[in-house]
């Protein structure tokens, strides 16, 4: 079977054509008619963490509540939000979502093939039936990944991933095509991406990259606009060139990442943030985008520093607010 659209075959295409086809209709209303629709989705659905990564966006927006959603309050949720906004596919992030692995399986089965899973790796990783794939976040080679997530973190998750690989078939793909990586580059690990990117090209599906987005105009993880950064991204386009099927950037979006492409400060301009319906672990929209908050007065990522994957791939493929 060949991967056609974001690791989709022919059969997967035709067989979740309704979905394709209001995805279709979405894209030109916003370019006809100027409309807004949602088009994707993403969840909190844990307020927990087993980690307290350094460069990590939720910790700086995080309420300390330990009272969380039930798995019919989430399956209500959906059904007003997601599925009634026609979502065409929803991310589950937390926290560490596989610790509500309840919720997880609720999603995958409102919403068949429509669901990914963003995961730190280092529990073991589940095969759920309906599951699109896993997002599985490496962030360089082991020394670097280990600094900023904590020692042995990278042995759990490289061990995670190979056992799950090692497994059977799901829904007749082998099961490497379930696993996607996610690094988000910043001034710690940058000299580390050809070195992942050869590590695990040939085992698992894809690797897609993005920069780290700082809440604070001093943060050091902050890989500043310039010479070096450019130098990064040009890297990574000269990669994309040997492994096209393997990193997932498009070239478009890659050089956005080179200087300020999505707001002023910490309001979004050329950014759809509108695009991404985002919730927190409570139920309640975040604002100004998903790695912001529901809390008007918590910290805000600023927007003209932002390296963002899933909203610089919008304004690369045209959609602008």
């Amino acid at each position: 079977m060949v991967d056609l659209v974001y690791g989709m075959g022919i059969t997967d295409i035709v067989r979740d054509f309704p979905a394709h086809f209001s995805m279709l209709t979405k894209y030109l209303s916003i370019k006809l008619f100027k409309s807004k629709p949602f088009i994707y989705g993403s969840a909190d659905i844990i307020n927990i963490c087993n980690l307290h990564c350094s460069h990590c966006y939720w910790w700086k927006t995080r309420r300390n509540e330990k009272d969380e959603l039930s798995v019919e309050d989430w399956r209500k949720l959906i059904k007003n939000t997601f599925k009634k906004h026609h979502v065409y596919v929803v991310t589950l992030v937390g926290g560490e979502p596989l610790m509500r692995q309840e919720v997880v399986e609720t999603f995958c089965e409102e919403m068949p093939r429509r669901i990914c899973v963003v995961t730190n790796g280092t529990y073991p990783l589940p095969r759920f039936k309906n599951l699109y794939f896993y997002w599985v976040s490496l962030d360089g080679t082991e020394q670097i990944h280990d600094s900023i997530r904590g020692k042995g973190a990278y042995a759990k998750t490289k061990k995670n991933i190979l056992d799950y690989i090692a497994g059977p078939s799901r829904n007749g793909k082998p099961a490497w095509k379930d696993i996607w990586i996610t690094m988000t580059i910043n001034s710690m690990n940058y000299k580390t991406i050809e070195g992942l990117i050869e590590e695990w090209k040939g085992t698992i599906n894809k690797i897609g990259f993005q920069f780290h987005t700082p809440f604070d105009d001093n943060d050091p993880l902050w890989l500043p606009f310039g010479e070096n950064r450019s130098k990064v991204v040009d890297k990574i386009i000269e990669l994309r060139k040997r492994y096209p099927d393997f990193i997932m950037n498009t070239e478009k979006q890659l050089q956005l990442m080179k200087g300020t492409w999505g707001g002023t400060k910490t309001t979004p301009i050329d950014c759809p943030s509108w695009a991404i319906l985002s919730l927190d672990h409570k139920g309640k929209t975040k604002h100004p985008c998903c790695i912001g908050s529901s809390d008007s007065n918590a910290l805000k990522p600023i927007c003209e520093k932002c390296g963002v994957g899933c909203y610089s791939i919008l304004v690369a493929q045209g959609l602008k607010n």
